[in-house]
């Protein structure tokens, strides 16, 4: 809904002539902007374009790229669980820890000792 400008009159009719909107003028506070010429022979605009680039390609890339390598690794850790399960109902027997990193390198997050320092 748009807002209407409206007149109290604390209950008493309006006038015929305040019944009827009247135009509003607006100033501009601003000036008005004009074009930004940028020249991109200069060495500090295409330094800056190719900041600009860089910036968006590592801030957009590296975060789809380490969500892509989670997905995968937890594709892996499914595989390696059920030929785990597998392997208990043929032998009765897990697999050891060195078989298993031997199939699935430890990632650095699981290298990291999580100490309760409370």
């Amino acid at each position: 809904m748009a807002f209407v400008s409206t007149i109290r009159t604390l209950g008493r009719p309006r006038p015929h002539s305040l019944s009827r909107e009247l135009p509003i003028k607006r100033q501009h506070v601003c000036k008005p902007v004009r074009v930004i010429e940028l020249d991109f022979s200069d060495p500090d605009t295409q330094l800056g374009a190719a900041g600009l680039l860089l910036g968006l390609v590592a801030g957009i890339g590296a975060p789809l790229w380490y969500i892509n390598r989670v997905e995968k690794d937890q594709d892996r850790l499914e595989e390696l669980r059920a030929l785990n399960r597998a392997n208990f109902e043929a032998t009765g027997e897990y697999m050891t820890d060195e078989e298993i990193t031997k199939m699935r390198k430890p990632k650095w997050t699981d290298r990291r000792e999580w100490q309760d320092d409370d």
